[in-house]
């Protein structure tokens, strides 16, 4: 087995590296502004962390670009287990100085001064299991028994890891159901899988503790006014920046909820919010494009390749950042209780844009076989 490549420019789709890295440089133009202190012109640490992490980033993609598909389909069952290992591993160490209670949950892998969130790396694995399923010669998505065996085998790590991070394991739905389709699932098993899942959300929502922390968070979403102090303090305060953006926006670094600091978390999950207030309805709407158009490509791109491992994945990795991006902004414009979750390549936080790239990078792998065909064709 071929472990490494080597990948000339020319070999490799590069639209979706170009629309990461102008969406890179956005969502860091925003957390500089999110982050900045009034009237000084120096960066600020999460600023400067991030440019350091892209750096970081944007080489694992590049390292991942001369690994070929292949390779990453014969290791799946390292990464799946590892994955399951390191799971356990957090439920274990929860509450002790390597998975402290940070924001409420124990989510956070902590060693030394640098902070590790698993579940951003879990996905990986996730995407990579549920391609190698469906791209098996005996796999046939139509089939209902084949279509439990990969939600069983991808939903699994949601469901574990729902206790202490709920907004991460939510994404995987998305994801789960684009691959199925993606595959060729019958729209009824797409529809009956809709259902259900409404359902287990509504049951799981009147199990909740009434006293709960999960139950409040419920109800400032239906009533904001209620929990404006607390619960629901976020939530008010990003729709008000949002809403204060109204159509041009206030201006870059202009924005007075993100100025006085109003807005929490605005350099990381409700970067958004920050994004809405300063650039308005246009600017907010051109970031959404952005967004949409990263994912036509990269759904271009799976259609144009012939491996189906490889299809998968792109596919996996395509619905993944729309459902991941949907969520987020829904958070933000109030349209759903608050969750912890990141706005891809755009939102401060290492985990997240490493665990991106770093699947941007095996996406862009893929791609390769299709793009080195084509070249040889035309020139021989």
């Amino acid at each position: 087995m071929q472990i490494l490549r080597r990948v000339r420019l020319h070999e490799f789709a590069w639209s979706p590296l170009i629309l990461a890295l102008t969406l890179t440089a956005l969502g860091l133009a925003f957390v500089i502004s999110a982050t900045a202190s009034p009237g000084s012109d120096r960066l600020g640490f999460e600023a400067r962390r991030q440019i350091v992490w892209l750096i970081i980033s944007l080489s694992s993609c590049l390292a991942c670009l001369h690994v070929p598909p292949a390779t990453w389909k014969a290791l799946v069952p390292e990464f799946y287990v590892g994955m399951f290992a390191l799971l356990m591993f957090m439920m274990l160490m929860r509450g002790t100085a390597l998975v402290p209670r940070i924001g409420g949950e124990h989510n956070w892998l902590v060693l030394g001064p640098l902070r590790v969130q698993p579940a951003e790396f879990y996905k990986i694995a996730t995407i990579l299991t549920c391609a190698r399923l469906l791209s098996d010669p005996d796999c046939d998505p139509r089939r209902l028994s084949w279509v439990c065996i990969v939600l069983l085998v991808g939903g699994l790590p949601a469901i574990l890891l729902s206790r202490e991070d709920l907004g991460s394991s939510l994404t995987f739905g998305p994801m789960l159901l684009g691959m199925l389709f993606f595959a060729g699932m019958r729209l009824r098993h797409l529809a009956a899988l809709i259902g259900s899942g409404v359902l287990v959300i509504a049951i799981g929502i009147a199990r909740l503790p009434r006293e709960g922390y999960q139950f409040r968070r419920i109800q400032a979403w239906l009533d904001p006014e209620s929990f404006a102090l607390h619960e629901a303090y976020q939530t008010i305060r990003a729709m008000r920046a949002v809403g204060s953006g109204r159509l041009l926006g206030k201006g870059y670094g202009m924005g007075e909820q993100n100025l006085l600091g109003y807005i929490p978390e605005k350099h990381n999950d409700m970067i958004f919010a920050v994004v809405g207030e300063e650039t308005g309805f246009i600017g907010a709407i051109i970031i959404l494009g952005l967004f949409v158009a990263f994912s036509w490509v990269l759904l271009a791109a799976a259609m144009r390749c012939r491996d189906p491992f490889g299809r998968f994945v792109i596919g996996g990795f395509a619905c993944l950042v729309m459902g991941q991006v949907m969520i987020n902004i829904m958070v933000v414009l109030g349209m759903m209780p608050v969750t912890g979750i990141t706005l891809p390549f755009f939102s401060y936080g290492g985990s997240s844009l490493l665990a991106t790239f770093t699947l941007l990078g095996i996406c862009l792998s893929a791609t390769t076989d299709r793009h080195v065909s084509l070249m040889r064709s035309q020139y021989g």
